[in-house]
Parts: structure tokens; C-alpha cells; sequence
């Protein structure tokens, strides 16, 4: 039997001071499901800074003692082919 992929665009953004940025990312997961795709951008995102230890709060996370803030702005299942031709650029 053939393992079933699912694929995520993930939106994440950031505030640093006065500058904010949006981060985009694909992701293959194991399967599809909207329960999936919310644990791994959790996880993701606890884990951006992987240099720092993250604070929870207002519905995101603080890196760097609370200079840096990063949420998900949005995530979305997208097919096999547009990951396959959006890797190629991100």
C-alpha cells in the first residue's frame, strides 16, 4: 500500500522591533488532515528560533528574551504539483 503525503504552505510572521516579516515555507507531512497540519506549524513554530527559548503568548512566540515575536499567520493544503513546482522556489 502507497503512504499518503500531505503538503502545507505555511505563513508565519514576524515582528522584530519596528520591522515585520512574512516567512513561507513548504512542508510534506504524512497525511492530510487539518489536525496534522496544525501540530506540525505549532511545532514549526515553536522551534524557529531554534537558537532561543521561546515564551508562549498572545497566541504566538517570543524569542531572544522577548525582542523577537513569530505566529502563524496562515497555513493551507496545497496539491503534489504546486509543491512540486513552488520548492523549486522557496
Amino acid at each position: 500500500m502507497e503512504k499518503k503525503s500531505g503538503y502545507m504552505f505555511l505563513v508565519l510572521h514576524e515582528r522584530n522591533g519596528e520591522y515585520e516579516y512574512y516567512h513561507k515555507s513548504l512542508h510534506e507531512l504524512p497525511n492530510a488532515r487539518k489536525t496534522t497540519m496544525k501540530k506540525y506549524a505549532e511545532n514549526y513554530l515553536e522551534g524557529f528560533y531554534w537558537t532561543s527559548k521561546a515564551t508562549r503568548e498572545d497566541g504566538g512566540y517570543y524569542f531572544h528574551g522577548g525582542e523577537v515575536y513569530v505566529e502563524i499567520d496562515s497555513y493551507r493544503r496545497i496539491s503534489e504539483m504546486d509543491y512540486n513546482v513552488l520548492r523549486r522556489f522557496l
